[in-house]
């Protein structure tokens, strides 16, 4: 009797006649003398075999390399560039809160002061819930430029671990070279911590679903990245995760009112408004979004159509979220693939941002190295790895890459979700 996993040209054969050594999954040069065969160009684009492990690690550090080289240079090439410049406003923030001030935190108080501490601009007001204010508060007892040296080194060393894990222990060079990782360190951004909750959240929610929805709970500090996981945790039934992520939400608004008072939340209900208009007005620019509302802009589109696209997107991704999750295909696919979906329903997802896909990246690179690259994946994941870095002069062009890189990426993890061994 003979066992099959079919995985679209990547079959692994057992037979129980077989002898002890040739009881091993048909892969590599065997797999390859199986397949019909084909051009020499389209083998290179669907199996990409010249996309080995030791290739792509050399690239990746050279790439690694480079990027340490541009940003020593900064002082020297790019003096003007702002470093840290979205840090100075969690840090004014925290500093206003620790002065008893947080609802100025949401005001023209804290506009000023990120002004003056980076010079005369016209910076956007802080647009976090006070729940955000207890992660940053303790950053605001340093100078300026030690807390965003503390909190990139901090919140980078998190998000190496995290992808780490994923991993099953492999080399971490690639997720450390991954642009969107550089470009979230630039701005001083806050994606690489929620890249490690939510690959902490991935790794722990099948054996510890309570540090899982306690992780999950934590996202709420930026609640559009959250946005998927109440329906992620009730579809799969997960519902001792699902309290522990209620009960740490309630938790830290507890313990923020508490510190901050209700003018802190008052201030960031009147902020929401101006928060909207400075995103859908494209004040950032619309080429530094991934979403398909920010494609549609760039194609000259009005308001009103790209929020029938992306409203419509995020429909379709959804209902594929809830349909290929009912199978329950375990903690780490369930969180790879609600990452994913995420990026293409948030509107506003900034390049900074694209570092969260390290997530779904890492289970696909784990599971493939597991049981097997799938046709087209590794040559999609590598265009996905450079979308980051092309994705803002592509923009800057009128070509909108950020959202059909992730509508790949989601085809991806559902593609491997559907193939996984079933026991």
């Amino acid at each position: 009797m003979s066992q099959k996993f079919g995985l679209e040209g990547h079959s692994l054969a057992f037979a129980d006649d077989a002898s002890p050594d040739d009881r091993r999954p048909v892969t590599g040069e065997a797999q390859a003398a199986r397949r019909p065969p084909r051009s020499l160009w389209s083998a290179a684009l669907r199996d990409a075999d010249w996309l080995t492990h030791d290739r792509v690690t050399a690239f990746t550090r050279v790439f690694l390399v480079l990027l340490i080289g541009f940003v020593a240079s900064i002082p020297w090439t790019a003096p003007t560039m702002d470093v840290g410049h979205d840090f100075a406003a969690f840090w004014t923030a925290a500093h206003l809160a620790l002065e008893g001030r947080a609802a100025d935190a949401y005001g023209e108080a804290a506009r000023a002061a990120v002004a003056a501490l980076l010079g005369q601009k016209n910076y956007a007001p802080f647009f976090y819930p006070p729940t955000a204010l207890l992660i940053w508060l303790p950053f605001a007892l340093l100078p300026f430029a030690a807390a965003a040296a503390v909190w990139i080194t901090a919140t980078a060393a998190a998000y190496a671990a995290a992808v780490r894990a994923l991993l099953r222990g492999g080399s971490v060079v690639p997720a450390l070279a991954f642009p969107a990782a550089w470009v979230c360190a630039l701005f001083g951004q806050n994606s690489l911590f929620s890249t490690a909750l939510l690959g902490g959240s991935a790794m722990a929610l099948d054996r510890y679903p309570i540090v899982a929805g306690a992780l999950i709970g934590c996202l709420t500090y930026k609640p559009q990245i959250a946005l998927l996981a109440p329906l992620v945790l009730v579809v799969t039934r997960r519902w001792r995760a699902l309290a522990a992520a209620v009960v740490t939400t309630l938790t830290l608004m507890a313990i923020a009112t508490a510190l901050f008072g209700i003018d802190a939340w008052i201030g960031f209900i009147r902020a929401l408004p101006e928060a909207s208009a400075w995103n859908i007005g494209g004040a950032p620019g619309f080429e530094k979004f991934a979403s398909p509302y920010a494609a549609i802009r760039l194609l000259g589109g009005s308001s009103d159509l790209a929020w029938i696209v992306q409203l419509g997107a995020a429909a379709i991704a959804v209902a594929v979220l809830a349909v290929i999750l009912r199978t329950r295909p375990g903690g780490a696919a369930e969180i790879a693939l609600m990452v994913a979906v995420t990026g293409l329903c948030v509107p506003f997802f900034g390049n900074y941002e694209l570092v969260i896909l390290a997530i779904p990246g890492a289970w696909l690179a784990a599971q493939a190295l597991t049981q097997g690259w799938l046709p087209y994946e590794r040559l999609t994941l590598a265009a996905l790895y450079l979308t980051p870095f092309a994705m803002v002069p592509a923009g800057a062009n009128g070509i909108p890459l950020g959202p059909f890189a992730i509508a790949a990426l989601i085809a991806l993890v559902v593609r491997r979700i559907r193939h996984l061994p079933q026991f």
